[in-house]
């Protein structure tokens, strides 16, 4: 099996460590499992069947749901994440695959924030519980990888919520702590609105800007240090990992500001990712100590 050195903050300090025991560990080849994800379909076995119903049994997965996407159901976290549903049908194939590799139970929770139009309010709403959500999984699970995924405005709240510090009207700046960005080992971004071109994290790269990106279009720079030195699925040599993926897809009315998408069928498109999201994640998750 392929190794991988981490150079989180988490892996640097010895604070992260691959968790053991049948819990934690996958024993299905990286290989094998891209291979076996490929064929997966997602009308296969029931998803909540491999679902964990315990937060620390091995990886948490918290899925952020569209613009007028449904709400979920079973509150928990004090508000902040729902435990049913609420995912957006563009993520929730995501969550259908990932609940389909053996070996890997994870813990699924959707964010419970408005995902309405009026943008700042609900946006701001999301980020101060992801924020919460995120520091309590790792101050809960210390050494449960987080594996986030959004769409649209969720894809926006992540992205927001990877840098350093978020500035709410209402008190000093918050930010993620140190331990819970070392546990964060995989992003996927559909769609965003605020997409960047030419940002590392774009997979692959798409030549225009989002709708509502400005100048000087630094904002996703912070993006690329959630990153190690690896290699990458087949590779031979070690180069820079990002853990975030930023898929665009060309044409998207909002991710490249496209007018002809004004039914948005194309930015809706993205659920067709799932099987190989869900490998690069197995990929991940089984080739590092």
């Amino acid at each position: 099996m392929i190794k991988l050195k981490s150079l989180s903050l988490g892996a640097r300090d010895g604070a992260r460590r691959r968790p053991k025991g049948d819990r934690h560990r996958v024993v299905l080849s990286a290989v094998g499992a891209l291979t076996m994800l490929g064929s997966i379909m997602f009308g296969g076995a029931s998803a909540s069947a491999a679902a964990s119903s315990s937060m620390c049994d091995f990886g948490v997965f918290v899925g952020v749901r569209g613009t007028g996407a449904p709400a979920g159901s079973n509150l928990v976290h004090d508000g902040r994440v729902w435990t049913t549903g609420g995912f957006g049908d563009q993520v929730a194939p995501i969550r259908t695959a990932l609940a389909n590799v053996p070996g890997m139970k994870f813990y699924f929770l959707s964010l419970a924030y408005p995902a309405t139009g009026v943008l700042s309010p609900s946006i701001q709403d999301g980020k101060a519980k992801l924020i919460s959500e995120l520091n309590y999984i790792t101050t809960t699970c210390p050494y449960a990888p987080i594996i986030l995924a959004g769409h649209s405005q969720g894809a926006q709240v992540i992205s927001q919520v990877l840098q350093d510090t978020v500035n709410f009207p209402s008190g000093a700046p918050v930010g993620l702590n140190p331990r819970t960005k070392a546990n964060i080992q995989n992003v996927v971004l559909y769609g965003d609105p605020y997409y960047e071109s030419g940002k590392a994290t774009n997979y692959p790269n798409r030549p225009k800007n989002g709708l509502l990106s400005t100048v000087p279009y630094t904002k996703k720079n912070p993006l690329a240090t959630y990153s190690y030195l690896g290699w990458p699925a087949g590779g031979s040599s070690q180069q820079t990992i990002y853990k975030v993926r930023e898929y665009c897809n060309i044409g998207d009315f909002f991710c490249q500001s496209d007018p002809a998408d004004s039914n948005y069928a194309i930015h809706n498109s993205y659920g067709q990712n799932a099987n190989s999201v869900a490998g690069w994640i197995q990929y991940t998750l089984t080739s590092q100590d």
